[in-house]
């Protein structure tokens, strides 16, 4: 028998936490929250689950990713924290804001598998081996989900074109 409440007290905080770095949003943090927990209740029969907090990071990553995709909309980005900017006035904070909504919106266009891991990766700064966990997968898919995720962001954002050859990668690696 599976202990709900436990598993709610154990877990919930870590769920709520990556729905938030990828919403920002309080309100449709704490519906994917019980999103989250409804829908692996209702799946509790379907089998064992090895590891709570990894399946529930997963299943927050993907609930929030889709409620990114359903709603679009302007909010602020890394819990509401000026990116790059010591002292900002509120130009800066006006050009960040757009920025964050614009990597949301990109971010909302990947493949799910990329979105996923790149979430997982920048939003929870978890390892290539916790991503590989958290979605069973090799940490080399991992790896290749993520590169595959900056180059198509480092597109839909307009740096650059994607380079090719053997130091790309770690190019790349750097410059997002």
């Amino acid at each position: 028998m599976t202990d709900w409440e436990r598993i709610v007290r154990d877990h919930g905080p870590a769920v709520f936490a990556t729905a938030w770095r990828i919403l920002g949003h309080a309100a449709d943090t704490e519906d994917v929250v019980q999103d989250v927990f409804l829908e692996v209740f209702r799946l509790r029969a379907e089998g064992e689950i090895r590891s709570w907090g990894g399946y529930l990071r997963k299943m927050a990553a993907c609930r929030a990713l889709d409620r990114l995709r359903q709603k679009r909309r302007s909010v602020v980005l890394l819990n509401g924290l000026a990116l790059n900017s010591l002292a900002p006035g509120p130009d800066l904070l006006a050009i960040e804001n757009e920025l964050a909504d614009r990597l949301r919106e990109a971010v909302a266009e990947l493949p799910e598998r990329e979105a996923e891991v790149f979430c997982l990766r920048f939003f929870d700064d978890l390892s290539y081996q916790d991503i590989a966990d958290t979605l069973d997968i090799t940490t080399g898919a991992a790896a290749q989900a993520l590169h595959k995720a900056r180059g198509r962001l480092a597109l839909s954002l307009g740096e650059r074109e994607p380079e090719k050859g053997p130091d790309h990668a770690r190019r790349q690696a750097t410059s997002i």
